[in-house]
């Protein structure tokens, strides 16, 4: 179980620095559904696209010891649950998003709290992390 665990772990997080790399490198046609932006919006994307790519790079850094760095991994995983709520407070705030975006939203909810579970089961324990 831990095996595949840090196999998903690199497969999300290359998944992420892969997404991560075309935002940045290409830019704002790479968003579906996301039009055209001005210079101002794209730095910024830009800029957190790099963040993102860091992010995804750090599941596959965890993915090698995951007893290790079972807390970096649920704290990585809060902070993609925190990702999806914010995309409800854009949807909110701005109105609904390109169906893509939508789409994502479950996933940004149900993933971080399938890595908490299956973390705990990989190390083969119930509780948090010592």
């Amino acid at each position: 179980m831990a095996k595949a665990f840090r196999t998903w772990l690199v497969i999300f997080g290359v998944v992420v620095m892969a997404i991560a790399a075309a935002h940045l490198l290409v830019g704002q046609s790479t968003y579906l559904g996301g039009g055209e932006v001005n210079a101002t919006m794209d730095s910024d994307l830009r800029f957190f696209n790099l963040l993102f790519l860091l992010y995804g790079l750090a599941f596959v850094w965890a993915a090698a010891d995951i007893r290790a760095h079972a807390r970096l991994i649920d704290l990585l995983g809060l902070v993609f649950f925190a990702g999806g709520l914010s995309r409800l407070l854009a949807w909110s705030a701005s109105g609904r998003p390109s169906w893509f975006y939508v789409a994502m939203i479950p996933v940004e909810l149900l993933v971080p709290v399938l890595h908490y579970w299956w973390l705990r089961a990989a190390l083969g324990r119930v509780a948090g992390p010592r």
